[in-house]
């Protein structure tokens, strides 16, 4: 079996935290490639790639790449970015399995990265002087995806604990506020949106607790959508 089966076999065989971690590395593996080769082409400007893939705030560009729509969800500001992503999503993503299901996950996910989107073009079109600056149009929105995932654990189980080698266990509340204050960090000081756009993911992370104890569950439309593909791609 070459590495190429190998690594197709895990991802069908794994849970969806796994499949997650997946994506977001393959997604940053292509970025990167495209990258290199549009360098050595002299096409576009600097990190044309990672401009393309990532969200933009104006409607008139996201006409002009309606697939970053889907690739910004899985995109990080740089490798740093994305390790430091994966280890929170596949260590907090398996702790939220325990209380929650995978479709849960999946949506809350997915719908973090959609109020970043909205938050984000929010505010460039309320506050048109940041079109004026020269600030970068388009963000990744895999940090605000996973923040999402975080918040909602956290509103779940704030007390319980988890153990952080040499430091010993951890309230999952005080972990989710450390891990969203270094992924704030983390971020290049590219405009005020980009921190905002974690904000609204935590928002959705906090709503879809509070629904949830009510028994509305936010996740359920995107977990349709994600049956209507899943159905789709099989009769293929």
């Amino acid at each position: 079996m070459s590495l190429l089966d190998e690594l197709i076999s895990k991802f069908r065989s794994g849970d969806i935290v796994t499949r997650l971690v997946f994506i977001n590395c393959a997604v940053f593996l292509a970025m990167l490639l495209m990258d290199i080769n549009f360098t050595l082409f002299s096409f576009g400007e600097d990190r044309y790639a990672y401009i393309v893939c990532n969200y933009p705030w104006s409607p008139y560009l996201l006409i002009r790449r309606p697939w970053s729509i889907v690739t910004s969800l899985f995109a990080s500001w740089g490798l740093w970015h994305l390790i430091f992503n994966m280890i929170i999503l596949y260590w907090l993503g398996n702790v939220f399995m325990r209380y929650f299901t995978s479709n849960n996950l999946r949506g809350l996910y997915i719908l973090g990265g959609i109020a970043g989107m909205v938050v984000f073009t929010g505010l460039f079109m309320l506050f048109p002087s940041l079109q004026l600056k020269d600030w970068t149009g388009s963000v990744p929105l895999c940090s605000a995806c996973i923040l999402a995932i975080c918040t909602a654990l956290a509103f779940r189980v704030p007390d319980t604990t988890e153990p952080i080698p040499l430091i010993g266990p951890v309230k999952i509340k005080y972990i989710v506020i450390v891990i969203g204050i270094i992924d704030v960090a983390m971020l290049p000081h590219v405009n005020p949106a980009t921190d905002l756009i974690h904000l609204g993911a935590a928002a959705v992370g906090w709503a879809f607790h509070y629904l949830l104890r009510k028994g509305k569950d936010i996740t359920t439309p995107v977990t349709a959508v994600a049956v209507w593909l899943d159905k789709l791609l099989s009769k293929k």
